[in-house]
């Protein structure tokens, strides 16, 4: 990626899913964004993440909308970046299982319904389906609902496909460039410091996941992320390989590609930005196998890892404008639903800044609800 500095249209500080994201979609409005990453792109949430693009459901609360929104986004949007950069984002349309709670019979139908009446085809499999497509899973699961248009994607991958194409049209990437502060005068920002002085900008963008918060702090507003850790295994050889996505027990299963099956996660709040993998983590997460595919346990591991997702007060990601600068807008916050969000955030984030017109999806995630 290239190392330019200079003066940009839109600096976007962060160069996960999100920034990277958002850079293309500025890129294809036309207007020059520059991504500044502190690390290698994509090498924080967006490298540990299990990259699961599944349909929202009511539990999805305010998030719903945009969640759907994203959903449906995403087909398009991985065929538009991988024709364009010949990468690949390792998508894989699985389809996805989620798990009724034990005991809680029936109690998936509210979610059906409401994906059927909103474009997502879902439907109900009793026990014996269930066994029947996941002979892995429990037997004290009794019933699931299966979404066909389900899967995932390499999130690193996809991360550095959006990149390269942003890149293509006429973006520019800087990695391994701190940002320190964010300079601002008479109620604007002015530019980026780093270490090697100041970036000039007309706009900024804070989509930093977990290290935002001290960004907000330059600029005397709180922007109260923190760091939630989340541990993973990958298991190799599995005794019964799984075709889907499978969510529920308190975890995820995601199939790969190289015949691997990754689980997680932790969640671990007041970790701090610790991302080592502890024997503790990893005792939790072989419960969670044994408790919905047994069999997985006799399975080789393969891989254990930790990523920090950006957590927030209240739950609810922080997207939209800072109220007292006219020209510092903020997308972070999504927690376990970066991957899912991306493309929704971007989009209604880059239309935003280029009309003016904050798009009224964001709404629930204005950045004023903590001034």
């Amino acid at each position: 990626m290239s190392g330019s500095r200079k003066s940009s249209d839109v600096v976007i500080i962060g160069g996960g899913v999100i920034g990277c994201n958002i850079a293309w979609e500025l890129a294809k409005a036309g207007v020059h964004a520059q991504v500044i990453e502190r690390r290698e792109l994509a090498r924080e949430a967006s490298w540990a993440s299990a990259g699961i693009i599944s349909p929202p459901s009511p539990r999805y609360g305010s998030r719903a909308d945009l969640a759907l929104r994203s959903f449906k986004q995403y087909p398009a949007l991985i065929e538009e970046v991988e024709s364009i950069t010949g990468l690949s984002s390792g998508f894989a349309r699985s389809g996805e299982v989620e798990l009724a709670q034990p005991g809680v019979a029936g109690s998936l139908g509210e979610t059906i319904e409401w994906q059927n009446a909103n474009g997502v085809t879902a439907e109900l499999l009793d026990a014996a389906s269930l066994r029947e497509r996941e002979p892995a899973i429990s037997d004290a699961f009794a019933e699931g609902i299966f979404t066909p248009d389900a899967g995932s994607l390499i999130l690193s991958r996809m991360t550095t496909a959006l990149a390269r194409a942003a890149e293509m049209r006429g973006a520019s990437i800087v990695e391994h460039t701190p940002v320190l502060a964010i300079e601002s005068e008479s109620g604007s920002a002015t530019g980026v410091r780093t270490f090697d002085g100041v970036i000039p900008a007309g706009t900024v963008v804070i989509a930093a996941g977990a290290w935002s918060k001290t960004l907000g702090e330059s600029l005397d507003y709180r922007i109260p992320t923190v760091p939630v850790k989340g541990q993973m295994v990958a298991i190799a050889d599995p005794p019964i390989p799984l075709r889907s996505v499978i969510a529920g027990g308190g975890g995820y299963f995601v199939p790969r590609a190289d015949g691997t099956v990754a689980i997680g996660a932790t969640e671990e709040h007041g970790a701090g930005f610790d991302t080592n993998v502890t024997l503790a983590g990893v005792a939790w997460l072989t419960d969670v196998i044994r408790n919905v595919t047994p069999s997985l346990v006799d399975g080789r591991l393969a891989a254990t890892w930790a990523g920090l997702r950006p957590g927030v007060e209240g739950g609810e990601p922080i997207i939209g404008r800072l109220p007292h600068l006219d020209n510092v807008w903020v997308a972070t916050g999504h927690f376990r639903s970066g991957a899912l969000l991306a493309p929704a955030t971007a989009k209604a984030l880059a239309n935003s800044i280029t009309s003016g017109q904050i798009d009224p999806i964001l709404t629930p995630f204005d950045p004023a609800r903590f001034a």
